[in-house]
């Protein structure tokens, strides 16, 4: 009797659940909060404070306090569920977090989109020489991280 070799399924991804997110990173479950979270979440590119209030009047059916809208970005940032990157427009723009192995992105200059960079061994070593020549000039960083800038294929199609 022939079998044929079973290719196991991958994991599901588990749903999103805000409520558990902002309990474990010590923050108050609110309705706004796992709203504004989970908008984010859901987002295919950064969104602005006021996209993030249009999206919400969207979805709750009701607007948002707006000052409410700007504290519950702040705190997401702050427990770091959300990533805040200021564009070359100087407009805020926030955007769930992006793990990196590599601690190096790639942000997208038209839809502020943003990926993890992979891994490359050269990286740290550049990043060493770089954080030396900077102690020489007497300027000590605590954290280095590289971002690059340009435009990603969705775009440029």
């Amino acid at each position: 009797m022939k079998t044929t070799p079973s290719h196991p399924k991958p994991p599901r991804a588990a749903p999103f659940d805000s409520e558990t997110l902002l309990r474990e990173s010590g923050l108050r479950v609110t309705r706004a909060a796992q709203t504004v979270l989970e908008l984010i979440e859901h987002s295919s590119q950064p969104l602005t404070h006021e996209e993030v209030a249009a999206a919400y009047t969207a979805t709750a059916g009701e607007a948002p306090d707006r000052v409410t809208v700007y504290r519950v970005l702040d705190r997401l940032v702050e427990a770091g569920l959300c990533d805040r990157r200021v564009g070359a427009d100087r407009v805020n723009r926030f955007s769930r977090h992006v793990e990196a192995e590599s601690g190096n992105t790639f942000e997208c200059d038209q839809c502020h989109k943003v990926l993890a960079l992979p891994s490359d061994p050269e990286l740290p070593k550049v990043m060493g020489r770089l954080g030396r020549a900077l102690r020489k000039q007497g300027i000590d960083t605590r954290h280095t991280a590289l971002t690059l800038h340009g435009t990603c294929g969705d775009c440029a199609r």
